[in-house]
């Protein structure tokens, strides 16, 4: 009885599968198509951006929906939300916006402080992100391989910076590094490639995979940066964790985790770079729902080091006892046969 009483606090106590992450409903008393999503580390709730309208709302913990802005301005076109992100450091929400623009918002009376328009974009944004060192914005373009740099600052907003990584493939999800050598990692949609940007020369480079026979980030579309510079990729139908070697020369995939049946994954953030969580979309509605990658906590450790003890433990307890009487010798092969002993 007492290797089945083992297997009892195994499935106790064993790791539990991701059924149990935080899962975010979002509840709407009319229909929403969604497109981005970001964390503000400040009023600490999740924002996610309109793919029908220049909308941004506000998620609470609950699923509740609260607009926070809504920039429809006369005699122009409208345009819908490419790509959001938080910029806490300024109090800024940056904004880009389907029409090949940028504006930059107070994050707490949500005011637009500035707007530029991206025409060398050619098309969408496909993501947008800050550094947080010096309040500059990187845009990748949807149509074209390119990055702008952008300095959005009332008056003396400007591009300052234009990389270009091919002309023909668009762009995707972006994210910037602050690093001794700072630097941008992009995603490639069409190719699932990733490439490094350097932020100050403009060195671009792509990240090799650790399989070649695999690609890193196929039917990628956004990224989140954790506080370990790893990834968490919306990928369609997957979400994936990518590892690199700690410059992100070269990386490999790590963990791949598939959504439900009919549903998609649009767009990742992480909370403060630690948490990731995801916007996914499904026949019934959107939720936020929280990111887990298998794991074995200390506590699991412990208990199969204690089970292994143990039933070493058991196994020497039996020979000794049937090894005092000869005639317990065929039951004592019969019990080390059904522990599977050599």
């Amino acid at each position: 009885m007492l290797p089945f009483f083992f297997l009892f606090l195994f499935f106790l106590l064993g790791p539990t599968p991701s059924s149990a992450r935080h899962s975010i409903a979002i509840i709407s008393s009319t229909p929403l198509r969604l497109s981005s999503l970001a964390w503000d580390p400040i009023s600490k709730h999740f924002l996610v951006g309109s793919s029908e309208g220049p909308t941004i709302y506000a998620v609470s913990d609950s699923g509740m929906v609260q607009c926070l802005l809504s920039d429809i301005s006369p005699n122009s076109t409208v345009a819908s939300v490419a790509g959001v992100a938080v910029d806490h450091v300024r109090h800024r929400l940056i904004v880009a916006f389907s029409n090949s623009s940028v504006a930059a918002y107070d994050l707490t009376s949500y005011r637009k402080i500035c707007a530029l328009p991206l025409p060398q974009l050619d098309s969408a944004p496909g993501g947008v992100a800050v550094d947080m060192e010096n309040g500059e914005v990187f845009i990748t373009s949807s149509r074209r391989g390119i990055v702008l740099k952008v300095r959005l600052d009332g008056d003396g907003s400007l591009i300052s910076e234009y990389y270009e990584i091919n002309d023909d493939q668009g762009l995707g999800g972006i994210v910037h590094v602050n690093d001794q050598n700072p630097y941008i990692l992009v995603i490639q949609r069409s190719t699932g490639e990733i490439f490094k940007i350097g932020s100050n020369d403009g060195t671009v480079t792509e990240v090799s995979s650790s399989d070649k026979s695999n690609i890193l980030a196929p039917n990628a579309s956004a990224i989140a940066l954790h506080i370990n510079l790893s990834l968490t990729v919306a990928a369609n139908r997957n979400l994936l964790l990518l590892q690199s070697d700690g410059t992100w020369s070269r990386a490999s995939m790590k963990g791949n985790i598939t959504v439900k049946h009919h549903d998609q994954a649009i767009a990742v953030v992480t909370q403060e770079n630690k948490k990731a969580y995801a916007l996914i979309e499904s026949p019934h509605g959107y939720r936020i729902e929280e990111v887990q990658w298998w794991k074995f906590p200390l506590l699991h450790c412990l208990f199969f080091i204690c089970f292994g003890g143990c039933l070493v433990g058991y196994v020497a307890l039996l020979r000794k006892i049937y090894s005092t009487d000869p005639k317990n010798d065929a039951a004592l092969q019969s019990d080390a046969n059904s522990l599977d002993l050599p």
